[in-house]
């Protein structure tokens, strides 16, 4: 599967139903979200079970809710005959590059939840990813894996930008139960 194809099936989808919020869009989808409770270390799931599109998801994400919803929604749109055949995608951590199908979630989450035309005049103002990351409201990973999807898209010249490659295990020790955001 290309890159730009991956690309195209996102720009579709917000196209055709107008919207970029993948809630939304897993409701126009008919996808049924469950909510999955004491989970340990998975985030969220995707199956298909008698033709009903299914993504589980861990009660306790908090602020990575949509990030894992958007990748989850990657599958269902690129992976969706392989689950059909048997292939399960569960997620202990997202941006793993242990799976070429991983990675096309989140290229897919990375289009999803960021827009090219939100990006680009912060990227030719010198920002840099961090505060790139912190503007946008996303997690500095998808930041980079964005930029570097538009690169190879020929979508953003990378004299405009400094691209570091994403950590593969960010959210690796991520624990929901740790998460305090009281302060923010």
């Amino acid at each position: 599967m290309s890159n730009r194809w991956i690309y195209e099936k996102v720009q579709s989808l917000i196209k055709k139903y107008k919207t970029r919020d993948p809630n939304e869009l897993i409701w126009f989808l008919n996808i049924k979200v469950c909510p999955l409770e004491d989970t340990k270390h998975l985030l969220g799931m995707y199956h298909v079970i008698q033709r009903n599109r299914f993504i589980f998801i861990s009660t306790e994400v908090g602020r990575q809710k949509d990030l894992i919803l958007a990748h989850e929604l990657g599958h269902d749109q690129l992976h969706r005959d392989q689950v059909i055949s048997g292939v399960a995608f569960h997620e202990n951590g997202l941006f793993v590059d242990n799976s070429k199908n991983e990675l096309e979630a989140n290229i897919f989450a990375a289009h999803l939840l960021i827009a090219d035309e939100d990006i680009i005049p912060l990227l030719r103002g010198q920002i840099d990813d961090v505060d790139l990351s912190y503007e946008l409201g996303v997690d500095i990973n998808l930041v980079n894996l964005k930029i570097s999807e538009m690169v190879k898209l020929g979508l953003l010249n990378l004299n405009e930008c400094c691209v570091e490659r994403p950590r593969g295990d960010f959210l690796k020790n991520y624990r929901p139960d740790k998460d305090d955001w009281s302060e923010c």
